[in-house]
Protein backbone atom coordinates (compact mmCIF):
# COMPACT_ATOMS: atom_id res chain seq x y z
CA UNK A 1 0.00 0.00 0.00
CA UNK A 2 1.16 3.66 -0.78
CA UNK A 3 1.50 5.44 2.39
CA UNK A 4 -0.02 8.74 2.46
CA UNK A 5 1.32 12.39 3.30
CA UNK A 6 -0.07 14.31 5.80
CA UNK A 7 0.80 18.42 5.83
CA UNK A 8 4.05 19.05 6.58
CA UNK A 9 2.69 21.43 9.22
CA UNK A 10 0.75 18.24 11.06
CA UNK A 11 4.05 16.00 10.90
CA UNK A 12 6.52 18.86 12.17
CA UNK A 13 4.08 19.77 15.20
CA UNK A 14 3.47 16.16 15.97
CA UNK A 15 7.08 14.96 15.39
CA UNK A 16 8.27 18.25 17.99
CA UNK A 17 5.52 17.24 20.57
CA UNK A 18 6.53 13.44 20.63
CA UNK A 19 9.81 14.64 20.87
CA UNK A 20 9.21 16.73 23.78
CA UNK A 21 6.28 13.97 25.52
CA UNK A 22 9.85 13.19 28.08
CA UNK A 23 10.22 16.94 28.63
CA UNK A 24 6.32 17.89 29.04
CA UNK A 25 5.09 14.92 31.09
CA UNK A 26 8.57 15.49 33.24
CA UNK A 27 6.62 16.34 36.79
CA UNK A 28 4.98 13.17 36.06
CA UNK A 29 8.28 11.19 35.89
CA UNK A 30 6.65 9.94 32.42
CA UNK A 31 8.47 6.74 30.81
CA UNK A 32 7.75 5.02 27.41
CA UNK A 33 9.53 2.97 24.95
CA UNK A 34 9.75 4.18 21.46
CA UNK A 35 8.30 2.82 18.34
CA UNK A 36 10.14 3.59 14.35
CA UNK A 37 8.36 3.82 11.15
CA UNK A 38 6.14 0.37 10.23
CA UNK A 39 5.44 -0.28 6.82
CA UNK A 40 1.70 -0.32 6.36
CA UNK A 41 -0.78 2.46 8.22
CA UNK A 42 -2.27 1.20 12.02
CA UNK A 43 -4.57 2.17 14.24
CA UNK A 44 -3.13 2.80 17.73
CA UNK A 45 -5.55 2.10 20.50
CA UNK A 46 -5.17 3.10 24.42
CA UNK A 47 -6.94 3.12 26.98
CA UNK A 48 -7.81 6.64 28.43
CA UNK A 49 -6.78 8.04 31.38
CA UNK A 50 -6.39 11.66 31.47
CA UNK A 51 -6.29 15.00 28.69
CA UNK A 52 -2.48 14.40 28.03
CA UNK A 53 -3.05 10.58 26.95
CA UNK A 54 -2.73 11.62 23.26
CA UNK A 55 0.77 13.04 24.34
CA UNK A 56 2.17 10.30 26.21
CA UNK A 57 1.02 7.81 22.79
CA UNK A 58 2.87 10.75 20.60
CA UNK A 59 5.90 10.15 22.79
CA UNK A 60 5.84 6.54 21.73
CA UNK A 61 5.34 6.33 18.24
CA UNK A 62 7.64 8.33 15.95
CA UNK A 63 5.21 8.42 12.72
CA UNK A 64 2.18 10.83 12.78
CA UNK A 65 -1.08 9.95 13.55
CA UNK A 66 -4.05 11.57 13.23
CA UNK A 67 -6.36 11.15 16.61
CA UNK A 68 -9.91 10.66 17.39
CA UNK A 69 -11.37 14.36 19.87
CA UNK A 70 -14.39 15.01 21.37
CA UNK A 71 -16.51 18.03 19.84
CA UNK A 72 -16.63 19.44 23.39
CA UNK A 73 -13.21 20.72 22.55
CA UNK A 74 -14.14 22.61 19.63
CA UNK A 75 -15.63 24.64 22.36
CA UNK A 76 -12.56 25.29 24.46
CA UNK A 77 -9.91 28.13 23.37
CA UNK A 78 -7.68 25.66 22.88
CA UNK A 79 -9.89 23.75 19.99
CA UNK A 80 -9.79 25.80 16.96
CA UNK A 81 -5.66 25.88 17.56
CA UNK A 82 -6.11 21.72 18.02
CA UNK A 83 -7.80 21.65 14.77
CA UNK A 84 -4.89 23.94 12.99
CA UNK A 85 -2.33 22.41 14.55
CA UNK A 86 -3.47 18.34 13.91
CA UNK A 87 -7.16 18.29 12.05
CA UNK A 88 -8.44 15.72 14.63
CA UNK A 89 -11.21 13.41 13.65
CA UNK A 90 -14.61 14.98 15.74
CA UNK A 91 -17.13 13.02 17.53
CA UNK A 92 -19.74 13.89 19.08
CA UNK A 93 -20.26 12.16 22.83
CA UNK A 94 -23.38 10.69 23.24
CA UNK A 95 -23.85 10.35 19.38
CA UNK A 96 -23.56 7.40 16.95
CA UNK A 97 -20.64 6.93 15.75
CA UNK A 98 -20.88 6.21 12.08
CA UNK A 99 -19.35 9.21 10.30
CA UNK A 100 -16.34 9.07 12.87
CA UNK A 101 -15.84 5.77 12.05
CA UNK A 102 -16.22 6.65 8.25
CA UNK A 103 -13.63 9.24 8.61
CA UNK A 104 -11.28 6.98 10.43
CA UNK A 105 -11.35 5.01 7.44
CA UNK A 106 -10.54 7.52 4.97
CA UNK A 107 -7.34 8.67 6.31
CA UNK A 108 -6.26 4.95 6.77
CA UNK A 109 -7.51 4.46 3.21
CA UNK A 110 -5.13 7.16 2.64
CA UNK A 111 -2.23 5.46 3.86
CA UNK A 112 -2.27 7.59 7.55
CA UNK A 113 -2.32 6.37 10.88
CA UNK A 114 -4.90 7.05 13.84
CA UNK A 115 -4.84 7.03 17.33
CA UNK A 116 -8.25 6.23 19.03
CA UNK A 117 -9.11 5.88 23.02
CA UNK A 118 -11.69 3.44 22.29
CA UNK A 119 -13.63 3.98 25.56
CA UNK A 120 -14.81 7.13 24.16
CA UNK A 121 -14.51 8.50 27.97
CA UNK A 122 -12.10 8.88 31.22
CA UNK A 123 -13.09 6.07 33.94
CA UNK A 124 -14.69 7.85 37.02
CA UNK A 125 -13.55 4.75 38.94
CA UNK A 126 -9.91 3.91 37.33
CA UNK A 127 -11.07 0.39 35.76
CA UNK A 128 -10.37 0.37 31.99
CA UNK A 129 -14.35 0.30 30.47
CA UNK A 130 -14.95 -3.00 28.59
CA UNK A 131 -15.59 -2.71 25.12
CA UNK A 132 -18.08 -4.30 22.26
CA UNK A 133 -17.04 -5.32 19.21
CA UNK A 134 -17.04 -1.91 17.62
CA UNK A 135 -13.27 -1.08 17.36
CA UNK A 136 -12.47 -4.51 16.06
CA UNK A 137 -15.24 -4.00 13.40
CA UNK A 138 -13.72 -0.80 12.65
CA UNK A 139 -9.84 -2.10 12.66
CA UNK A 140 -11.23 -4.91 10.46
CA UNK A 141 -13.25 -2.76 8.09
CA UNK A 142 -9.91 -0.27 8.03
CA UNK A 143 -7.99 -3.34 6.61
CA UNK A 144 -4.75 -2.16 8.77
CA UNK A 145 -2.32 -2.73 11.62
CA UNK A 146 -2.87 -2.48 14.98
CA UNK A 147 -1.08 -1.28 18.02
CA UNK A 148 -2.16 -1.38 21.34
CA UNK A 149 -0.92 1.05 24.16
CA UNK A 150 -1.72 0.48 27.73
CA UNK A 151 -1.28 3.63 29.68
CA UNK A 152 -0.90 2.96 34.08
CA UNK A 153 -0.80 5.75 36.87
CA UNK A 154 -2.80 8.42 34.82
CA UNK A 155 -5.98 8.31 36.39
CA UNK A 156 -4.59 9.39 39.94
CA UNK A 157 -2.72 12.20 38.42
CA UNK A 158 -6.14 13.63 36.99
CA UNK A 159 -9.33 11.25 38.58
CA UNK A 160 -12.38 12.26 36.13
CA UNK A 161 -14.44 13.50 38.94
CA UNK A 162 -11.73 15.76 40.54
CA UNK A 163 -11.31 19.64 39.28
CA UNK A 164 -7.28 19.39 39.82
CA UNK A 165 -4.43 17.17 38.28
CA UNK A 166 -1.96 16.12 40.59
CA UNK A 167 1.54 15.43 40.08
CA UNK A 168 2.97 11.74 40.27
CA UNK A 169 4.50 8.63 38.50
CA UNK A 170 2.74 7.59 35.36
CA UNK A 171 4.02 5.27 32.45
CA UNK A 172 3.13 3.58 29.32
CA UNK A 173 4.24 1.14 27.19
CA UNK A 174 3.44 -0.84 23.47
CA UNK A 175 1.42 -3.96 24.79
CA UNK A 176 1.04 -5.84 21.07
CA UNK A 177 1.33 -4.99 17.23
CA UNK A 178 -1.30 -7.12 15.26
CA UNK A 179 -0.15 -6.68 11.37
CA UNK A 180 -3.38 -5.97 8.54
CA UNK A 181 -2.90 -10.36 8.20
CA UNK A 182 -3.16 -10.99 11.98
CA UNK A 183 -6.30 -9.07 11.96
CA UNK A 184 -7.73 -10.56 9.13
CA UNK A 185 -7.44 -14.24 10.49
CA UNK A 186 -9.57 -13.20 13.73
CA UNK A 187 -12.77 -12.96 14.26
CA UNK A 188 -14.33 -9.36 15.36
CA UNK A 189 -15.02 -11.55 18.55
CA UNK A 190 -11.32 -12.59 19.35
CA UNK A 191 -9.34 -9.39 18.07
CA UNK A 192 -12.00 -7.40 20.88
CA UNK A 193 -10.67 -10.13 23.27
CA UNK A 194 -7.42 -8.92 22.54
CA UNK A 195 -7.58 -5.26 22.67
CA UNK A 196 -9.48 -5.79 25.99
CA UNK A 197 -6.64 -7.82 27.45
CA UNK A 198 -4.29 -5.13 26.06
CA UNK A 199 -5.30 -2.06 27.01
CA UNK A 200 -7.16 -3.07 30.65
CA UNK A 201 -6.33 -1.51 33.76
CA UNK A 202 -7.71 -1.29 37.37
CA UNK A 203 -5.48 1.94 38.86
CA UNK A 204 -6.34 0.75 42.56
CA UNK A 205 -5.49 -2.79 41.73
CA UNK A 206 -1.60 -1.25 40.49
CA UNK A 207 -1.51 0.92 42.96
CA UNK A 208 -2.51 -1.51 46.16
CA UNK A 209 0.86 -3.07 45.03
CA UNK A 210 2.61 0.19 44.42
CA UNK A 211 1.07 2.78 46.52
CA UNK A 212 2.70 5.79 44.91
CA UNK A 213 2.00 9.18 46.17
CA UNK A 214 -0.05 11.69 43.80
CA UNK A 215 0.15 15.06 45.46
CA UNK A 216 -1.48 18.02 44.85
CA UNK A 217 -4.40 20.97 46.25
CA UNK A 218 -8.18 20.39 47.04
CA UNK A 219 -7.60 16.13 46.32
CA UNK A 220 -11.04 15.34 47.66
CA UNK A 221 -13.20 18.16 45.48
CA UNK A 222 -15.29 16.61 43.35
CA UNK A 223 -15.70 13.36 44.45
CA UNK A 224 -19.54 14.05 45.08
CA UNK A 225 -19.79 13.89 41.23
CA UNK A 226 -19.52 10.41 41.25
CA UNK A 227 -20.13 9.08 44.58
CA UNK A 228 -23.47 10.01 44.60
CA UNK A 229 -24.96 7.43 47.09
CA UNK A 230 -23.91 8.13 51.13
CA UNK A 231 -22.12 4.45 52.04
CA UNK A 232 -23.91 5.43 55.65
CA UNK A 233 -27.09 6.47 55.24
CA UNK A 234 -27.86 5.98 51.71
CA UNK A 235 -28.75 9.36 50.95
CA UNK A 236 -28.71 11.01 47.22
CA UNK A 237 -26.29 13.92 46.41
CA UNK A 238 -25.79 14.86 50.38
CA UNK A 239 -21.54 14.67 50.30
CA UNK A 240 -19.52 17.83 50.77
CA UNK A 241 -16.04 18.04 49.74
CA UNK A 242 -13.14 20.86 50.61
CA UNK A 243 -9.49 20.26 50.71
CA UNK A 244 -8.57 16.58 51.23
CA UNK A 245 -11.96 16.18 53.18
CA UNK A 246 -15.28 14.77 52.51
CA UNK A 247 -18.51 14.18 54.75
CA UNK A 248 -21.92 13.75 54.52
CA UNK A 249 -24.20 16.03 55.04
CA UNK A 250 -27.09 13.85 56.64
CA UNK A 251 -25.52 11.60 58.91
CA UNK A 252 -22.16 12.91 59.19
CA UNK A 253 -19.79 9.85 57.77
CA UNK A 254 -16.34 11.86 56.88
CA UNK A 255 -13.26 10.92 55.90
CA UNK A 256 -9.85 12.19 53.92
CA UNK A 257 -8.47 11.55 50.10
CA UNK A 258 -5.11 10.88 50.68
CA UNK A 259 -2.31 11.50 48.20
CA UNK A 260 -2.20 7.46 47.56
CA UNK A 261 -5.48 8.01 46.42
CA UNK A 262 -7.20 6.03 48.96
CA UNK A 263 -10.26 6.81 51.58
CA UNK A 264 -9.08 7.30 55.52
CA UNK A 265 -11.68 7.62 58.20
CA UNK A 266 -13.54 5.84 61.16
CA UNK A 267 -16.25 3.77 60.02
CA UNK A 268 -15.37 4.31 56.25
CA UNK A 269 -16.93 0.86 54.27
CA UNK A 270 -14.85 1.55 51.52
CA UNK A 271 -11.34 2.23 51.00
CA UNK A 272 -10.89 3.11 47.51
CA UNK A 273 -13.38 5.23 45.06
CA UNK A 274 -13.39 2.25 42.94
CA UNK A 275 -14.89 -0.11 44.96
CA UNK A 276 -17.04 2.96 46.44
CA UNK A 277 -18.30 3.64 42.97
CA UNK A 278 -19.09 0.11 42.02
CA UNK A 279 -21.24 -0.42 45.17
CA UNK A 280 -22.77 3.38 44.51
CA UNK A 281 -23.29 2.72 40.84
CA UNK A 282 -25.13 -0.66 41.48
CA UNK A 283 -27.35 1.00 43.91
CA UNK A 284 -28.08 3.82 42.01
CA UNK A 285 -29.49 0.97 39.09
CA UNK A 286 -31.14 -1.15 41.83
CA UNK A 287 -33.22 2.41 43.13
CA UNK A 288 -34.18 2.71 39.28
CA UNK A 289 -35.10 -0.41 38.79
CA UNK A 290 -37.23 -0.88 42.03
CA UNK A 291 -38.85 2.65 41.61
CA UNK A 292 -42.80 2.41 41.51
CA UNK A 293 -44.92 5.41 40.58
CA UNK A 294 -45.49 7.95 38.07
CA UNK A 295 -43.40 11.00 39.56
CA UNK A 296 -39.90 11.29 38.93
CA UNK A 297 -37.00 8.97 39.99
CA UNK A 298 -34.51 12.03 40.01
CA UNK A 299 -35.23 15.73 39.86
CA UNK A 300 -32.19 18.37 40.11
CA UNK A 301 -33.03 22.14 40.53
CA UNK A 302 -30.70 24.79 38.73
CA UNK A 303 -29.93 23.70 35.10
CA UNK A 304 -29.52 24.46 32.26
CA UNK A 305 -30.26 23.02 28.71
CA UNK A 306 -28.86 23.83 25.11
CA UNK A 307 -28.10 22.48 22.14
CA UNK A 308 -24.70 22.00 20.07
CA UNK A 309 -25.52 23.72 16.57
CA UNK A 310 -23.76 22.50 13.00
CA UNK A 311 -21.16 25.38 13.48
CA UNK A 312 -20.34 24.07 17.38
CA UNK A 313 -21.96 26.94 18.72
CA UNK A 314 -24.37 27.05 21.65
CA UNK A 315 -27.40 27.69 21.78
CA UNK A 316 -29.67 27.51 25.48
CA UNK A 317 -33.34 26.05 25.57
CA UNK A 318 -34.35 25.97 28.90
CA UNK A 319 -33.37 26.78 32.56
CA UNK A 320 -35.00 25.48 35.94
CA UNK A 321 -35.97 22.15 37.46
CA UNK A 322 -35.25 18.69 35.62
CA UNK A 323 -37.05 15.59 36.16
CA UNK A 324 -36.15 12.09 34.96
CA UNK A 325 -38.71 9.49 34.81
CA UNK A 326 -37.96 5.88 33.89
CA UNK A 327 -39.10 6.80 30.02
CA UNK A 328 -37.66 10.37 29.87
CA UNK A 329 -36.10 13.59 30.88
CA UNK A 330 -38.09 17.15 31.30
CA UNK A 331 -36.95 20.55 31.67
CA UNK A 332 -39.65 23.50 31.14
CA UNK A 333 -41.62 22.19 28.31
CA UNK A 334 -39.16 20.39 26.82
CA UNK A 335 -39.87 16.60 27.03
CA UNK A 336 -36.86 13.96 25.73
CA UNK A 337 -38.52 10.12 25.90
CA UNK A 338 -35.46 7.99 26.25
CA UNK A 339 -36.81 6.14 22.74
CA UNK A 340 -36.13 9.01 20.64
CA UNK A 341 -32.27 9.11 22.42
CA UNK A 342 -30.15 7.62 20.15
CA UNK A 343 -26.73 7.93 22.44
CA UNK A 344 -26.06 9.17 26.33
CA UNK A 345 -22.57 10.17 27.62
CA UNK A 346 -20.78 12.81 30.24
CA UNK A 347 -18.99 15.47 30.14
CA UNK A 348 -16.75 18.20 33.28
CA UNK A 349 -16.73 16.28 35.79
CA UNK A 350 -20.33 14.44 35.54
CA UNK A 351 -21.46 17.48 35.49
CA UNK A 352 -22.80 17.79 32.28
CA UNK A 353 -25.05 14.99 30.37
CA UNK A 354 -24.61 15.13 26.62
CA UNK A 355 -27.75 13.42 23.98
CA UNK A 356 -28.19 12.87 21.26
CA UNK A 357 -32.06 13.40 20.20
CA UNK A 358 -33.47 13.04 16.66
CA UNK A 359 -30.28 14.15 15.30
CA UNK A 360 -30.07 17.00 17.26
CA UNK A 361 -27.19 16.96 20.03
CA UNK A 362 -28.34 18.37 23.49
CA UNK A 363 -26.45 18.87 26.72
CA UNK A 364 -28.18 19.26 30.08
CA UNK A 365 -25.55 21.09 32.99
CA UNK A 366 -25.76 22.57 36.14
CA UNK A 367 -23.47 23.52 39.37
CA UNK A 368 -24.70 21.01 41.31
CA UNK A 369 -26.54 18.28 39.56
CA UNK A 370 -24.96 14.88 38.95
CA UNK A 371 -25.37 13.59 35.80
CA UNK A 372 -24.89 10.05 36.32
CA UNK A 373 -27.94 9.75 37.52
CA UNK A 374 -29.73 10.26 34.65
CA UNK A 375 -27.52 8.41 32.98
CA UNK A 376 -28.32 5.54 34.75
CA UNK A 377 -32.00 6.13 34.28
CA UNK A 378 -31.26 6.19 30.56
CA UNK A 379 -29.07 2.81 30.77
CA UNK A 380 -32.07 0.73 32.45
CA UNK A 381 -34.47 2.09 29.85
CA UNK A 382 -32.01 0.51 26.91
CA UNK A 383 -31.53 -2.40 28.69
CA UNK A 384 -34.73 -3.37 28.50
Amino acid sequence: MNRGRSKFRYRFIYKTVGGLAPLILRKYGFRTERISKKDEPYIVVANHLTEVDMIMVAGAFKEHMYFVAGEHLLRTKAGPKMKWAQDPIFTYKGAPSIDTMREVIRRIKAGNNVMIFPEGSRSFNGETLKLSCGTAKLVKMAGCALATYHIEGGYFVAPRWAYTTRTGPMKGHIVNIYSSDDIRQMSKEELTDCINRDIYENAYETQRRNMYAYRGERLAEGLENYLVKCSCCGSFDTMATEGDRFRCTECGQSGRYTPEGFLEGDGLRFDSVYDWGVWSEDEISKYVKAYEGDGPVFSDEEVVLYEVLPDHSRIDLASGVLKGYKNRLEIGDQVFCFGDISGMDMLYFGKTLVFSYNKRHLAITGEHYHAIKYQKLFVAFDSK
